[in-house]
């Protein structure tokens, strides 16, 4: 972190073992975020034929405007779960850069 050299070292067997468990990790989290994104792109699409000058806008009330709600709700998600695709790639590149490169 501070360029300062590893303490630790691990072996090979190691090494291989994060290397495997974190693009497990890495791989289930950004299908978790691409899920989350298709589905808040999908509510985004439905929201639009509610907006104004187009043929749905006098349902606004009625049903978009809980559209929108659950648009907001899916934001949130995304954000969580993109977040969550970001700490997993930056605690795998600490970990690296803590230990060394493996042997």
């Amino acid at each position: 972190m501070f360029d300062v050299e590893p303490q630790e070292t691990w072996t090979h067997g190691e090494a291989q073992e994060f290397e495997q468990y974190a693009a497990e990790r890495l791989k289930t989290v950004a299908i978790s975020a691409a899920w989350a994104g298709a589905a808040l792109l999908t509510n985004v699409l439905c929201v639009w034929p509610f907006l104004y000058g187009w043929p749905l806008h006098r349902y606004w009330d009625s049903a978009g405007k809980y559209l929108l709600i659950t648009a907001l709700a899916l934001l949130l998600w995304f954000t969580y779960k993109a977040g969550l695709v970001w700490a997993s790639w930056q605690a795998s590149r600490d970990t690296r850069r803590e230990f060394g490169e493996p042997p």
